[in-house]
C-alpha cells in the first residue's frame, strides 16, 4: 500500500498482516481522487472507518486542507499513527479513536467538503451513519459524500438530506456519491 499522488507520492504505508483491514486498492484510489480532484485541494475531509488511513493520507498528500481520521481500531489506530509520523501533516489532521457513529451523534468536527465512508462490509454501518450525515452541520450545503461498498449491496436514493448522485463501480467494489438535496 503506498500513497499514490501528492506531495509524497510513492511513500509506504504500514498495514497490519493479514485480512485485519481491507485497504481500498490502489486502482479504486486513484479513480476516486481523480473523480474529486478538483474539489480535493483546501477541502476539509472526514474519513470514517478510516482503517490505516490511506484514503485521508491520500486526501492530505493531494492537498486538503485538514483531514479528520475516525477509527475505533486501537490496533489500526496504532498502524495510522506510525503513518502519518512518516509525513509533514503536523497540523492539518486530528485523529479520533472511537466509534463512527458515536463520532458523528457527538459532532466533535466539521462542517467538511468531503466525507469518505469504508465501513466493513458486514452490518448495517451505511444505514446508521448517512442519516447523521445529512442532518445538522456536520456537512456543507455542497458537500460530496462517498460510499465504498460491496456491488451487491444496494443503497437508498434518499436518506434524509442526503441524495444519490452516481455510482462508479470497480470490480466488486463500488463508490457512491452523495450530495444535499
Amino acid at each position: 500500500m503506498r500513497i499514490i499522488s501528492g506531495s509524497h507520492k510513492g511513500r509506504r504505508l504500514y498495514a497490519p498482516s493479514g485480512l485485519d483491514v481491507r485497504p481500498t486498492s490502489d486502482k479504486v484510489k486513484e479513480a476516486l481522487f481523480n473523480i474529486l480532484s478538483d474539489r480535493i485541494e483546501g477541502a476539509s475531509f472526514l474519513d470514517l472507518y478510516a482503517g490505516i488511513g490511506s484514503i485521508g493520507i491520500e486526501a492530505l498528500s493531494r492537498g486538503a486542507k485538514e483531514v479528520v481520521f475516525v477509527e475505533k481500531s486501537k490496533k489500526h489506530v496504532g498502524f495510522l499513527k506510525k503513518n502519518l509520523s512518516l509525513s509533514p501533516f503536523e497540523g492539518r489532521f486530528d485523529l479520533f479513536c472511537m466509534d463512527a457513529v458515536d463520532f458523528l451523534k457527538k459532532k466533535k468536527a466539521g462542517p467538511f467538503h468531503l466525507i469518505f465512508i469504508d465501513p466493513p462490509y458486514e452490518g448495517e454501518e451505511i444505514e446508521k451513519t448517512l442519516p447523521l450525515l445529512g442532518e445538522g452541520d456536520m456537512i456543507t450545503d455542497d458537500a460530496t459524500v462517498i460510499i465504498q461498498h460491496f456491488h451487491k449491496k444496494i443503497l437508498a436514493e434518499q436518506t434524509g438530506r442526503l441524495r444519490f448522485i452516481k455510482r462508479y463501480k470497480y470490480g466488486e467494489t463500488v463508490l457512491s456519491f452523495y450530495g444535499k438535496g
